[in-house]
């Protein structure tokens, strides 16, 4: 089954209604949004009318004053808590079946954190959508190969690994190889590349990322048989951002046609999901 990409839209600074319509006719099926994004004029209505899915949620990319999930304040992840379980019942309502949060800054905070997961990972899972969590460097979580761990050890069965490629150049972690690591635990995949110094969300193959490495991310997806979309996180000053999407959309479905030839129209069966 193909893996189609989904565009990540929350690095255009034009109004996102405008947003869906580029993505739109850049033949994008599905899409990868914020949890305020969904309140924003005009998204709800675009969403519905252009025909696109939301593939995944950041639920915490936008966390009001005085909520976090760190795990150092009871009172802010409460609060967190409360605002991110709102969020999850936005994300059921638009059809997201994948929603995420990115790591405490604090190794010594992972506890506390950890115990505010898995609240949302509970209420993620009645809601009939996957929880991950994203390794990130410069966080708690660094590595994909600790936040797996930190995943399979946090004892919660709706409990996943976000894996973002520009991430593990960053960590020299080598993606092909996470993937089987990860097995069912690999809930979501962002795609990006940089020059492995910073994290640059450039479009892939114009950082250290080769075609040869991203054939081998798409067929060790292929093999551990993922399911879900690959969201393209680009952020691209270079250039303007549709251009990198739509560029890195024909990539990703050229490599997997010529590795597993077959008809890239859009499945009847996920198109009614």
């Amino acid at each position: 089954m193909t893996m189609f990409p989904s565009a990540c839209i929350w690095s255009y600074k034009i109004p996102l209604a405008e947003a869906l319509n580029e993505v739109k006719q850049a033949a994008f099926h599905y899409v990868d949004i914020e949890t305020e994004s969904l309140d924003a004029p005009g998204v709800l209505d675009a969403l519905t009318t252009l025909g696109l899915k939301v593939s995944c949620v950041a639920l915490d990319h936008r966390l009001p004053r005085g909520c976090s999930l760190e795990g150092d304040n009871s009172a802010a992840q409460r609060a967190a808590l409360d605002c991110l379980k709102q969020g999850l019942e936005r994300c059921q309502a638009v059809g997201a079946k994948v929603a995420y949060v990115s790591p405490c800054k604090s190794r010594k905070n992972l506890k506390g954190y950890g115990s505010g997961v898995r609240e949302l990972a509970e209420a993620a899972a009645s809601r009939g959508i996957k929880l991950c969590v994203e390794h990130f460097p410069g966080k708690a979580l660094e590595t994909a190969k600790e936040t797996l761990a930190f995943v399979e050890g946090n004892g919660h069965p709706n409990l996943y690994l976000l894996l973002d490629t520009g991430h593990a150049l960053l960590s020299s972690e080598k993606s092909w190889e996470i993937i089987p690591a990860a097995g069912k635990k690999l809930g979501y995949v962002q795609v990006n590349d940089n020059d492995g110094r910073c994290d640059r969300h450039w479009a892939l193959l114009d950082g250290r990322m080769t075609e040869s490495e991203l054939e081998k991310i798409l067929r060790a997806l292929k093999e551990a048989g993922y399911e879900g979309t690959l969201g393209l996180e680009l952020k691209d000053d270079r250039a303007s951002i549709i251009c990198g999407l739509s560029k890195n959309r024909n990539l990703l479905l050229r490599l997997q046609q010529t590795s597993e030839p077959k008809s890239l129209k859009e499945p009847e069966a996920r198109r009614k999901q």
